[in-house]
């Protein structure tokens, strides 16, 4: 729940923080990478913590953290300049989470990127908590429940390397559009190696790369495309919409793995990327 709370703002605020657009998507991309260099060293750390302590100890050191992490945030809020709402913001009829969602959408809508942004984005909303479900049990299947842990390293790899180039490139429609259509290669040539789990580390890896380029670069486009009254809602609005697509993604995911088998889902996922991308290529016209 607090994550929801402050993922909107914490990218949100980013633009009041950097002086052009260059520094954003360079900004946008170191933010990423150490988003994801955190996971590891947080994943790797939980399993120390929990092979030397108890779980209540381990609870307790993760508390400590979270209460050191607060003294950092509030220096860093402090160097960030004060902007007063405009009076739309302060209205009556939009002090209110469902007014906000609303009035960000209804601004989607007249954003000539955002209004396929988003659709392209609950499509995809659908495919990566069916690829999580899907990675277990592949990972099972291939005699060794840990390789998981491998599968989730090698995506992580691939997305810090993709984080690593993409934050040198300015963010364009055609890329985004292109890089996300790619992303779908790696997906269906996984059928062809569900029993070689190098092939499927490495096709991971890909994965991980180019979700990487489309993520940061259309994080980028976002902020570059947005008024900053609305960033905050836009950005909400469009965490909302997605949110959506995971508990049903997870629900139809399951039962598709009991009764139609690994390809028939990653044939599926593959297609709900493919669509995102081929919309955003509509999106590129709109926006030139």
């Amino acid at each position: 729940m607090c994550d929801e709370f402050f993922s909107p703002a914490d990218r949100a605020i980013l633009k009041e923080s950097v002086p052009s657009k260059k520094d954003l998507n360079s900004l946008i991309s170191k933010l990423s990478m150490i988003d994801q260099v955190v996971n590891i060293a947080g994943t790797a750390l939980s399993g120390v913590l929990l092979s030397l302590l108890i779980t209540g100890q381990s609870m307790l050191v993760c508390s400590c953290l979270s209460l050191i992490s607060i003294f950092f945030l509030y220096i860093a809020l402090r160097k960030i300049p004060s902007t007063k709402p405009q009076a739309n913001d302060t209205d009556d009829k939009t002090n209110n989470y469902r007014a906000k969602v609303f009035s960000g959408l209804k601004y989607i809508r007249q954003n000539r990127f955002l209004k396929y942004y988003f659709w392209s984005c609950i499509c995809y909303s659908f495919v990566s908590p069916a690829l999580i479900i899907l990675l277990p049990k592949l990972a099972d299947k291939l005699g060794s429940a840990g390789l998981y842990s491998t599968f989730y390293l090698c995506f992580v790899g691939g997305f810090l390397l993709g984080a690593l180039i993409s934050g040198k490139l300015t963010p364009t429609v055609k890329t985004i559009s292109y890089t996300w259509m790619l992303s779908t290669i790696p997906l269906l040539m996984m059928i062809f190696f569900l029993s070689n789990w190098l092939a499927l580390s490495v096709l991971i890896a890909l994965f991980g790369f180019l979700t990487s380029f489309q993520n940061i670069l259309s994080e980028s486009m976002i902020q570059i495309t947005t008024e900053d009254a609305y960033l905050g809602r836009v950005l909400t609005t469009i965490r909302t919409s997605t949110s959506i697509g995971g508990p049903i993604s997870s629900v139809v995911a399951g039962i598709m793995l009991d009764h139609s088998g690994d390809q028939i889902l990653i044939i599926l996922c593959a297609i709900f990327v493919l669509i995102g991308g081929i919309n955003m290529l509509f999106a590129k016209e709109a926006a030139n």
